[in-house]
């Protein structure tokens, strides 16, 4: 570690022992009060206001750290603009994308050096694993980011142990550039939490102090005047993927999942989805957290697992055909102005499992986000024909996702032994055929929109066959699979067996005669 980047930390008051001259039940008194935040009960803390009694260290990072992923071969594409059904939400849109809430913006604090907003998480343990963005590595005396541009961001933090749960918070870089994001890590409950004002008001004014000693966003190991050992290539691409994995996520979006929040948008490991019950693993995983006063927030998804995706005044086939295609329901939960929702708030929440999911390991997040693939995206075969420019823009997410799954992360969630992943690929398989169906039919109402979706598609199947996945309509039905022990058993496949019904193939209903012979046909007796 350079001596000159690292500052000497500063003492504050030594907590003084009081047992001596206090009763046991005073000193022990503690242990059935139920206290959250960073200090225990009954400390003191004297700030002053002309500087911080914590100031971080900061260091270069560990050079045999691994932090280079694959360069994303696909440029950016332009993202199409959604509208939501009321003209109303439009400029409320705009306004929530570029810039936080008037409440954040209200308490938050400046600086002046320029470049971009900074981001400080205060208090974190010596060596540590931060992550934020298409980032991560293990980072001694962490203080904070510099250099962080417009748009959300995501940062979260772990033991370097690499088996403790992890947490996290979105930020929004302002278009201003200047603003300073204070978060601070509580290590009695080891989770992050917001920053007092007071705390966060004193680093905000030493960040000219510490500015040149923070981390730059686009390449880490630059930090104190380094020379940087990530190309450009890998730095665009970097910024590039978070750009395409984030391009509905906005503050009215992150207030009603997590709930209003200021300083930022904290989540964990352990929050759980509104209204679903929890698996046994999800039980043994909050017993195995040392923290007792740990809040799990609950996360609060439009478009619920457990929702029932077809209307109780629908009957006959009108609701077969909502239960097998949840398209009807998802425009309507979207066009219902008692919702104050948007089209982008479908792809919004898409994203926003994926990430928290991810990165976190959280499994409510990871659930949500199978369950939005699997049920609502590639069951919506009318979609393409309704709304083409949401269809457009889901694809364009979920190949984005797919491919910082597969090369920015050393697993990849597309496992093929996995059942979701096959019935995601039956699913695929049928979706393109309902939508070559619709794009081959009549052409005076295929607009360019429409081709918009086949061109998105296009784009995930050429990325999912790298890795072995063959969307076509060429499906094996039948054939010899070896087992461990070297047995061959013959397997048949029938996850199509319904699509192949369809059409001219399609069975029809017809009357009979006497005789058991379909009545209309000539005879010749």
């Amino acid at each position: 570690m350079d001596p000159r980047i690292s500052t000497p930390r500063p003492r504050g008051i030594t907590k003084s022992n009081s047992t001596a001259s206090a009763g046991a039940r005073s000193t022990k008194s503690h242990e059935s009060v139920s206290v959250v935040g960073p200090y225990p009960l009954g400390s003191l803390r004297v700030l002053r206001p002309e500087w911080s009694p914590r100031t971080t260290n900061y260091s270069a990072l560990d050079q045999d750290d691994d932090m280079g992923p694959p360069s994303l071969e696909p440029s950016i594409e332009e993202v199409y603009h959604l509208s939501g059904s009321h003209e109303q939400h439009d400029s409320a849109r705009q306004t929530s994308i570029a810039a936080p809430s008037s409440t954040r913006i209200r308490g938050s604090q400046s600086h002046s050096m320029g470049g971009g907003d900074v981001a400080l998480i205060i208090d974190l343990p010596e060596v540590f694993t931060v992550g934020y963005d298409a980032l991560s590595f293990t980072a001694q005396h962490f203080g904070g980011v510099r250099d962080v541009p417009e748009g959300p961001h995501f940062f979260w933090t772990t033991h370097s142990s690499g088996v403790a749960t992890r947490a996290g918070v979105w930020l929004l870089g302002s278009q201003s550039h200047d603003r300073v994001h204070v978060v601070q890590w509580d290590k009695y409950n080891e989770n992050l939490t917001e920053a007092l004002t007071s705390e966060a008001r004193n680093h905000a004014e030493n960040v000219p102090n510490i500015h040149a000693k923070l981390i730059p966003y686009p390449d880490p190991s630059k930090v104190g005047g380094a020379v940087g050992q990530l190309p450009a290539s890998r730095i665009e691409a970097n910024i590039a993927i978070w750009a395409q994995l984030t391009t509905s996520i906005t503050s009215s979006l992150l207030d009603r999942i997590t709930g209003p929040q200021s300083g930022g948008w904290i989540v964990h490991t352990l929050d759980r989805a509104q209204g679903i019950a929890q698996f046994s693993a999800e039980v043994q995983l909050e017993r195995l957290v040392p923290s007792k006063n740990l809040q799990q927030r609950p996360l609060k998804f439009t478009f619920e697992r457990t929702t029932r995706m077809f209307s109780l005044e629908s009957i006959g086939p009108e609701r077969s055909l909502e239960a097998i295609d949840p398209t009807k329901y998802l425009l309507s939960q979207i066009e219902d102005p008692s919702n104050d929702l948007v089209y982008e708030d479908l792809v919004g929440e898409l994203q926003f499992s994926f990430v928290v999911g991810l990165l976190l390991g959280n499994d409510a997040c990871l659930d949500q986000w199978w369950f939005m693939v699997l049920k609502l995206l590639v069951k919506s075969h009318f979609l393409v024909e309704k709304q083409p420019m949401l269809a457009a823009a889901l694809w364009r997410a979920l190949t984005a996702q797919v491919t910082f799954g597969t090369k920015w992360l050393e697993t990849t969630i597309m496992d093929p032994v996995e059942q979701r992943c096959r019935d995601l690929r039956i699913s695929l398989i049928i979706y393109k055929r309902r939508m070559e169906e619709f794009l081959q039919g009549d052409e005076n109402l295929i607009s360019p929109s429409h081709l918009a979706v086949s061109t998105a598609f296009s784009r995930l199947e050429s990325v999912l066959t790298e890795l072995g996945w063959d969307l076509t309509t060429n499906y094996v039905r039948q054939g010899m699979l070896m087992l461990e022990d070297g047995e061959e058993v013959e397997l048949e496949l029938s996850e199509l067996d319904a699509e192949e019904e369809r059409g001219e193939w399609a069975p029809e209903i017809v009357e009979l005669d006497e005789q058991g012979r379909e009545f209309g046909l000539v005879s010749w007796d």
